[in-house]
């Protein structure tokens, strides 16, 4: 078969030139499904920057709709280095007392002291923990008290046990309670005795609890104890230093003495939390109205330029904001314009502070009821958008379609073009053939007719 660039040698007319203009004429039609699968894509790209936007929007909107997330209270202390606080969202504002008067703490006991080169066992040693034996601790040989102490440690009981070396090279081992409280407290029962004859491990028992409580023997022992306080000459105990006594509020102890705890409603974290929820709302809206626009020099059209979903999603989260909820039909406060949330011209929302905080100071409970059914009403219309049912969702999925058919269409004219440039090849090859002959065919004749002339 000759070669593309060989078309037109027999005729001595530019027939590639002709068959490229003829390819080109046919491929026309993929150029432009080509444009339309670029703009499909750019609207497919947009919707996932404008669904991105509305995920924060919900996000915002659950804060407003959940007490748990908003967080509008915080508590303080007066003395926090006596007593810490914390409030969460279903505590109640108000002001209390509290006196530390003990904290809790953990059992802390020393057996004597014991000659260096001491060994134990073999033998079990048998710890209560908590009330309940623990699993036992055998010594199948004869061990250092460093050693009984590292078999303590890796039998894991609720036990802790430390080796201390004296100044004079004696060895006490100091046995820790890991929980705090009256009730985690242990004790220590061994079938074998110290080499040398020296008082067995357990021997710490024999202590008396005034020895223990005031360290009459200088060592810094101490019981397992619950930590005590009062709020407002209320006694309370709790087997940590932390108490929650009162629902949503956690009061943690570091000392003995008094401090008062005040829980509050916190404005600055409702107007942060409404700040962010104008902000995401601004944020969506955005999206959509600067894709809109047409440029009437160029004749272009942006991305969302008629779209009807896109419009319909400006329609909705416009409604969502002027529809009172149900939930506040008997409310107070209905609307958002009368928390200081407003609407410009340019359908952007703007939050007046000064008027949002005088509505928190005039009754918070009011604003977070409202602005916890608008929080609702927004999620649910941000969620049903965005649901596989929802105008966003099926105005990506028809875009996806679209591509996906404009890219079948123009495989099937990649072969129509394919077939019309093969059968004009050939047709052209044929006609350069034939031109040849005839030339051929022509210069015998001419060459005859002179012979006959002559």
């Amino acid at each position: 078969m000759a070669t593309t660039n060989s078309l037109g040698i027999g005729t001595g007319i530019d027939l590639q030139s002709m068959l490229a203009s003829i390819v080109a004429a046919e491929k026309v039609p993929i150029t432009a499904l080509d444009t339309k699968i670029a703009a499909a894509n750019t609207r497919i790209s947009l919707y996932g920057t404008l669904q991105s936007k509305l995920d924060s929007l919900k996000t915002a909107a659950d804060t407003l709709q959940f007490p748990s997330r908003l967080s509008a209270l915080t508590a303080t202390s007066s003395d926090s280095s006596v007593l810490a606080a914390n409030a969460a969202y279903n505590t109640s504002a108000a002001s209390y007392k509290a006196i530390v008067t003990r904290l809790a703490s953990a059992q802390k006991s020393f057996t004597t002291a014991y000659a260096a080169g001491t060994t134990f066992g073999p033998g079990t040693l048998n710890f209560t923990v908590s009330g309940a034996p623990a699993a036992a601790v055998v010594l199948s040989t004869a061990v250092s008290l460093q050693e009984v102490g590292e078999q303590i440690n890796s039998a894991k009981i609720g036990v802790t046990a430390t080796v201390v070396t004296t100044s004079t090279g004696e060895q006490r081992m100091v046995l820790t309670g890991n929980l705090t409280g009256s009730s985690n407290g242990f004790s220590l029962t061994t079938d074998f005795t110290p080499s040398g004859s020296q008082a067995a491990l357990e021997d710490f028992d024999l202590l008396t609890a005034q020895e223990i409580l005031d360290g009459s023997d200088t060592l810094q022992r101490s019981v397992a104890q619950n930590a005590e306080m009062t709020i407002d000459g209320i006694n309370v105990t709790s087997s940590t230093n932390s108490f929650s006594n009162i629902k949503g509020l956690t009061l943690t102890a570091a000392k003995l003495g008094e401090s008062t705890v005040t829980v509050k409603n916190d404005s600055s974290k409702i107007t942060a939390a409404v700040q962010a929820f104008v902000d995401s709302y601004n944020a969506a809206v955005t999206v959509i109205k600067t894709n809109t626009g047409y440029n009437a020099t160029t004749k272009t059209s942006q991305a969302f330029n008629g779209d009807s979903a896109a419009r319909a999603v400006l329609e909705t989260l416009g409604t969502t904001r002027t529809t009172t909820p149900d939930d506040l039909a008997s409310a107070t406060i209905k609307t958002l314009g009368e928390l200081g949330i407003s609407v410009l011209q340019t359908g952007l929302l703007s939050l007046d502070t000064t008027k949002l905080n005088s509505a928190i100071n005039t009754s918070s409970a009011n604003v977070l009821q409202t602005l916890s059914a608008y929080g609702k009403s927004f999620s649910t219309a941000v969620s049903t958008m965005q649901s596989s049912t929802g105008i966003v969702y099926g105005r990506v999925d028809s875009l996806s379609d679209s591509v996906k058919r404009y890219k079948d269409n123009q495989e099937k004219l990649e072969v129509r073009v394919a077939m019309v440039e093969k059968r004009y090849r050939a047709q052209f090859v044929a006609l350069d053939k034939l031109i040849s002959t005839m030339k051929i065919t022509s210069s015998s004749l001419e060459q005859q007719l002179a012979g006959l002339a002559a």
